[in-house]
């Protein structure tokens, strides 16, 4: 009864197996993949929310050189508020692409860890 228990034991133990290194490569490569996409992403919104934030700045800029005591029709007025409030929704949206690039590059690197250890785990795995 032992030598049947232990030779079942043997058999599931040999049939168990371990990941081979073209899967362990497989699975890596398509977080490598997704990172390099999550960092072009983020770039592109970096650059995206730098351009908005320049030209807010802009903006916020010419409506402060305006005088004070300007007579403006109410056309000038009304395109003049329109404006401003392009120009504080372009910072708001600015916040919030960085924001999301902030989240991209975080899931990124938390996707790279993933990656590393993976990997780690797989060398430990061959070295049993």
């Amino acid at each position: 009864m032992k030598k049947t228990a232990i030779a079942v034991i043997s058999i599931l133990l040999l049939c168990s197996g371990c990941a081979s290194r073209g899967y362990v490569k497989q699975q890596t490569d398509q977080l490598a993949c997704s990172i390099e996409i999550l960092e072009s992403k983020a770039a592109t919104l970096e650059s995206r929310v730098q351009a908005l934030e320049s030209r807010a700045s802009t903006l916020e800029t010419q409506v402060n050189a305006l005088p004070q005591t300007l007579e403006l029709a109410p056309a000038d007025k009304d395109a003049l508020r329109t404006a401003l409030d392009s120009a504080q929704r372009a910072e708001v949206s600015a916040a919030s692409a960085a924001a999301s690039a902030t989240n991209a590059a975080t899931s990124a690197t938390a996707a790279e860890q993933s990656a590393q250890r993976a990997a780690k785990a797989f060398e430990l795995g061959q070295k049993k």
